[in-house]
């Protein structure tokens, strides 16, 4: 009335090829459009050999160890232009405030056509955002610009609420 139980212990060395992800540099040109992306240099994988020790018992697999790493071949880092070349139109100075409505980068205008985009300078900080117009506002005297809130934040304290600004046409 003895029971033999039989355990399967197996190792074996194997070695699995793994990819090797690229990284993404973005550098600016001058002479690209501002909404314009170039890739310069298009990235590449690398490629990867790992060895590992596996231990199977019964035919599961219960340890992998790895004993190396070997690059085979290394990744291409890919690098991409962003233009930032912006043709202005001529630009008016007034009172900019915000509102809340879409939450992004949008602006209201009572002068300038909606599905413009423009380019708006705090006066006081010189910090810009660029703006599509996708609203009609403001509605006070000196007020040239309604910024989106978000839009508002990237060039001044929401706590301002009314700033002195520069808004230029993108004529590109």
């Amino acid at each position: 009335n003895l029971k033999i139980v039989i355990t399967r212990i197996n190792v074996e060395e194997k070695i699995i090829p793994e990819d090797i992800n690229f990284k993404t540099i973005e550098k600016t040109d001058a002479k690209l459009s501002w909404r314009e992306k170039k890739v310069q240099q298009k990235g590449e994988k690398g490629k990867r050999e790992i060895k590992y020790k596996i231990t199977y018992k019964n035919g599961k697999e219960i340890s992998r160890v790895i004993l190396e790493k070997n690059i085979t071949k290394e990744p291409l880092t890919e690098i991409v232009l962003q233009g930032t070349y912006m043709e202005l139109g001529k630009a008016a100075k007034g009172q900019g405030t915000w509102y809340a409505w879409k939450g992004g980068l949008f602006a209201a205008s009572t002068t300038i056509p909606k599905g413009t985009f423009v380019k708006v300078t705090n006066l006081a900080n010189s910090k810009t955002v660029v703006v599509e117009i996708n609203d009609y506002g403001p509605q006070g005297k000196g007020r040239i610009i309604d910024l989106d809130k978000v839009a508002f934040a990237k060039i001044a304290s929401l706590g301002a609420g009314v700033i002195g600004v520069k808004v230029e046409r993108i004529l590109n």
